[in-house]
C-alpha cells in the first residue's frame, strides 16, 4: 500500500473515532421550571411615561426565592395595572442568580379578590421567560403564575410553574 493510501485510511479511522465520541446530547434542553419566591411592594405610582392608560400606574416589587435550574435569585418585577380593574401588563421582570446571570420573564392578567386564608389577591396568569445572560442567554419558556397578595404587608408569595428550555453548554 503507498504511503497516500496509509495516509487516507488514517484519517478515515480517525474521523470516524472523533465523531463517535461526540455527545449525542440535543443542543437545546427542556426542564421543569418552578419557581417559589416573595416580592415586596417598593412603589405604585402613577405612570404616563411607560404605561399607557387605562393601567397608567407602574407597580415596582423585589423580592428573592429559589428555582431548581437558577437555585437561590433575587427578582425585581416591573408592571403596568388599571387601579380601577387591577388588570396589569408591560411586565419587565428578571429572576438574578446569585453568580449574576439573569433570566427575563414577562407576565400579565387580572388580579382577583382572594379566597385563600391571610390573603387579600390573587392571581392565576400565563407567563413567558424571554431570554437572559450567561448561563439564561436564549432561554424560553412558559408557565402559569400562582401568586397571592397580602394587602397589610404588601408582600406576594409566588409559586410559577411551567417549563424552560435551555442551550445546552
Amino acid at each position: 500500500m503507498d504511503y497516500s493510501k496509509i495516509l487516507l485510511v488514517s484519517a478515515l479511522i480517525i474521523g470516524s473515532l472523533t465523531l463517535s465520541c461526540q455527545k449525542d446530547e440535543p443542543e437545546f434542553e427542556t426542564k421543569t421550571f418552578e419557581a417559589t419566591f416573595f416580592t415586596d411592594l417598593v412603589s405604585l405610582t402613577p405612570d404616563s411615561i411607560t404605561c399607557e392608560a387605562p393601567m397608567n400606574f407602574r407597580n415596582i416589587q423585589e423580592g428573592s426565592g429559589t428555582e431548581a435550574t437558577v437555585g437561590n435569585f433575587t427578582t425585581t418585577m416591573s408592571f403596568c395595572i388599571n387601579p380601577a380593574t387591577l388588570e396589569y401588563g408591560n411586565t419587565e421582570a428578571s429572576l438574578v442568580a446569585e453568580n449574576g446571570d439573569e433570566l427575563f420573564l414577562e407576565a400579565g392578567g387580572q388580579v382577583v379578590p382572594s379566597t385563600e386564608p391571610g390573603y387579600d389577591l390573587e392571581f392565576e396568569d400565563p407567563f413567558t421567560i424571554i431570554g437572559g445572560t450567561g448561563r439564561f442567554e436564549g432561554a424560553s419558556g412558559s408557565g402559569v403564575t400562582e401568586s397571592y397578595v397580602n394587602l397589610t404587608t404588601n408582600r406576594t408569595d409566588h409559586v410559577w410553574k411551567g417549563t424552560i428550555t435551555l442551550k445546552n453548554r
